[in-house]
């Protein structure tokens, strides 16, 4: 299974191969290692993270929201225009051409699981064993953001104590 994490100090983007064999994590850029929580995975495969050790995960499709967008975008004006000059089957043709589309990409695509409290990205074999993980659930995403920006906070601050303001709102 392959962990896609970002560094805490430096927050730089480091990718490992085969975690579950993995001990630590080692930062590329500054050095900082952590280790790798063995009680993340069991025999099935993924039960908590592997970066930070939450067992609160998620999964959602491994494919980039803009290019998805950029298709239905597409297939719209496109589709828009034919109707405009008054070619109703080529406009419904496109339309249903960019929903097959859609649905192929939604069987061929595989899935990714993510962590709600560090990000940490895990793809391939055993990172979702039988749809042990849900869709992204608002909640409890809110929760963490809250916990990240309190985090930040707390950090600033022990970097300038003489600065009291909070963080501006995100």
């Amino acid at each position: 299974m392959e962990l896609t994490y970002e560094c805490r100090s430096c927050h730089a983007v480091d990718r490992v191969d085969a975690v579950e064999r993995a001990e630590v994590l080692k930062c590329p850029s500054c050095s900082e290692t952590r280790p790798v929580m063995a009680s993340s995975f069991d025999a099935g495969g993924l039960v908590a993270c592997a970066a930070c050790g939450t067992d609160d995960l998620y999964w959602q499709k491994d494919f980039p929201q803009g290019l998805g967008l950029a298709i239905v975008i597409l297939g719209f004006i496109v589709s828009s225009v034919f109707w405009y000059y008054n070619r109703p089957l080529m406009t419904y043709a496109i339309l249903l051409s960019s929903a097959l589309l859609d649905m192929v990409l939604y069987y061929r695509v595989p899935n990714v699981t993510i962590c709600y409290r560090c990000l940490a990205q895990h793809r391939g074999v055993g990172s979702n064993p039988e749809s042990r993980f849900k869709f992204f659930d608002l909640a409890i995403g809110e929760r963490y953001r809250q916990e990240r920006i309190r985090v930040e906070e707390h950090r600033r601050r022990e970097q300038d104590p003489q600065s009291n303001s909070p963080l501006p709102p995100s």
